[in-house]
């Protein structure tokens, strides 16, 4: 089903925030009362596509409830104590109890397609741009920003709505569940024309940074791939990324510190990025393909999830720290740094190191959630290799990009690999450095469930899970509106 949900255009005056750069600090021109007189010209259709990059910022997407639903769902979080105000809710995630009536899924589930329909009228009134270039551009990014959306959707949900075009209120409550399949094939769809450089530039500078890229869409791309298991077609497409002479845009910072770092690093693209217009003071970096900005959102806070479930006074004693990631690092190990649990200077919140600025207020932290990054285009496209043909010998390509991520942790380079003896053991050690390498960045949940590792690595710590809890109940009032089991079931167990 190729239609749109209407949302009310009104949300859209309070989602802007003061912004980095002149893509998101727009003001609306026209009349917000309908979709049809609303997009006039250029500057409207440039309104609609900066609300959808500040949707992503929203406490229901990258500045909360994706974290909640993916790091903290996963094994990598230690005990989870059921105490504070707000966190019965998390809590039930985290233990696998959470059912349809969780206000979390409900909220997840609205945001997500709310920002589908601002990308959806982007690319259904694009033609008020007259400038060329300046319409293909705007129409690649919010097909970027509408697959990642779609990939959230499909991974959580399985079967949902296809919703690629405006449809009433009315309509919508006629809406079944499509294939995931189908689902797929539109995300992919959409990222062949993000990532064609005839439509989106390899990079953007100055007051442009923070755009998507036809790179970050091919990155994306890949990872959509990998995650359906098409590991032809994920080596295919991160094998031309890898090799496109980029590497005055793209490549890993020789210490992975700086990636989170609050000051300018190595191979910024732009020192004065940071602190821009009140934003948060971490650097852009070639280390980044894509990232949801955030700076002091409309409450007065610029906290996102990245310092929220390790910060809060609630939260403080639901997520203990000690948590099993800190165990497995080599003691040498530079990422184990950034996993360190340590005191505030404001507060006697715990915080992970990787995400805190410790000379900040808790309440202005406002560091950039990374969606992309160059390590994780190398180890997917190591593990692509591996899937489709095994390579022992010591300078397989496969091997290269494993080790170019290790060495990087190490400032000695010893903790390269010569060889691995099978696939498996190859297979094994790809995921091992993805836990190691992007703890709380929203990546080990779905790496357990494409490794065939969650049952029992969820195990481990304490949760007997099945098959039916790789998936997320459907929020009960999208179930309850339409009232027809065969139109659109609830996900099996819940």
């Amino acid at each position: 089903m190729k239609k749109i949900i209407k949302f009310s255009l009104i949300a859209i005056s309070i989602l802007i925030f003061s912004g980095c750069s002149d893509f998101l600090d727009l003001k609306p021109e026209g009349n917000l009362g309908t979709t049809g007189t609303f997009y006039r010209n250029t500057k409207d259709i440039e309104y609609a596509l900066t609300a959808s990059y500040a949707d992503l910022q929203s406490k229901a997407m990258y500045r909360e409830y994706m974290v909640l639903m993916t790091d903290v769902r996963s094994d990598d979080l230690g005990s989870f104590a059921n105490s504070g105000a707000n966190a019965g809710r998390e809590y039930s995630i985290k233990i696998f109890t959470a059912q349809s009536d969780n206000q979390i899924f409900r909220e997840v589930w609205a945001s997500t397609y709310e920002t589908i329909y601002r990308c959806n009228n982007v690319v259904k009134y694009i033609d008020v741009v007259n400038d060329n270039d300046l319409k293909k551009q705007y129409e690649a990014e919010a097909k970027f920003i509408r697959a990642l959306c779609y990939f959230n959707i499909v991974r959580f949900w399985g079967d949902a709505p296809l919703i690629l075009e405006p449809l009433s209120t009315q309509e919508v409550a006629q809406c079944s569940r499509d294939a995931a399949t189908s689902i797929y094939g539109a995300i992919e769809a959409d990222l062949k024309f993000a990532s064609d450089a005839g439509n989106l530039p390899t990079s953007f500078k100055g007051e442009q940074l923070g755009r998507a890229t036809s790179l970050a869409a091919k990155a994306l791309l890949g990872k959509v791939y990998l995650q359906q298991k098409k590991w032809n077609d994920a080596k295919t497409v991160l094998g031309e990324l890898i090799n496109i002479d980029n590497a005055a845009i793209h490549g890993l910072l020789p210490d992975i510190a700086n990636v989170f770092s609050t000051a300018p690093a190595p191979g910024s693209s732009n020192a004065d990025y940071n602190n821009y217009n009140g934003w948060s003071p971490q650097t852009m970096n070639k280390e980044i393909l894509f990232q949801v900005l955030f700076n002091k959102d409309i409450s007065g806070e610029g906290r996102n999830a990245l310092t929220y479930y390790t910060s809060q006074a609630d939260l403080n004693e639901a997520f203990k720290l000690s948590n099993p990631i800190e165990c497995i690092y080599n003691p040498a190990d530079r990422r184990a740094d950034l996993m360190r649990s340590i005191k505030g200077t404001n507060s006697d919140n715990k915080l992970i190191v990787k995400y805190a600025d410790i000379e900040s207020s808790i309440k202005q932290y406002g560091y950039h959630t990374p969606v992309l990054r160059w390590a994780d285009v190398l180890l997917m496209y190591a593990e692509a290799l591996n899937e489709v043909a095994y390579d022992g010998s010591a300078t397989s390509p496969a091997l290269k990009a494993l080790n170019e991520v290790r060495t990087r942790s190490l400032a000695n380079g010893s903790y390269t690999i010569d060889k691995l003896s099978n696939q498996d053991s190859f297979r094994k050690a790809v995921f091992l450095e993805r836990r190691l390498e992007f703890p709380m960045e929203m990546q080990r949940w779905f790496d357990l469930i494409r490794s065939g590792d969650a049952i029992s690595a969820i195990g481990k710590i304490g949760y007997n899970i099945d098959s039916h809890d790789f998936l997320y109940p459907v929020p009960y009032s999208e179930v309850s509106l339409r009232n027809d089991a065969n139109k659109f079931p609830q996900n099996p167990g819940y």
